[in-house]
């Protein structure tokens, strides 16, 4: 599970940033210093490399080699900007990239094997990983109250039980 995958995401392009070609990034991770000028990222098929980058109130603020108008730019609205697995930068004690959960067994705390990881979705305030379960998806949110372990050797997640059950609507 923690090998690296041969690309990565990095930011997503959020919208076009004026008229001359520029992006507006959301950075994946939050660090701004992620694509400094001279990385070259694959956004699809295409290989690109970053021209310049600035710090914005909400990301980043890019230009990139070949796109150079605003119609360019607002093609690769939504899309992902992915940077070569080997250049992936070591993550503190505690801190994963979402290619390291995606495919982890989720356990509770008795050890009972309740699902697998299949996404992890952004929000601003924290991750949440998406788990497959028999009875459909639960949406477990990142933080120490759900979360009790995570083990890549082993390859699985520790989740409070209480995250783990199916909510109900009581209209």
């Amino acid at each position: 599970m923690s090998r690296s995958p041969a690309w990565v995401r990095a930011a997503r392009v959020v919208k076009p940033h004026g008229i001359d070609g520029e992006l507006c990034l959301e950075m994946l991770g939050g660090d701004r210093d992620r694509l400094p000028p001279g990385t070259v990222v694959r956004a699809g098929a295409a290989l690109l490399t970053v021209e310049e980058a600035r710090a914005s109130a909400r990301g980043l603020i890019c230009r990139l080699t070949g796109i150079s108008d605003r119609d360019a730019a607002a093609a690769l609205s939504g899309s992902y900007l992915e940077v070569e697995g080997t250049t992936v930068r070591r993550l503190p004690l505690g801190e994963f990239f979402h290619y390291q959960l995606v495919g982890l067994k989720v356990v509770d705390e008795h050890g009972l094997v309740r699902g697998r990881v299949v996404d992890v979705e952004p929000y601003p305030a924290n991750d949440v990983y998406v788990v497959k379960t028999e009875a459909g998806e639960v949406r477990v949110p990142a933080v120490r109250q759900a979360i009790a372990d995570v083990d890549l050797a082993a390859a699985t997640m520790t989740v409070g039980s209480a995250y783990l059950e199916g909510w109900v609507d009581a209209v």
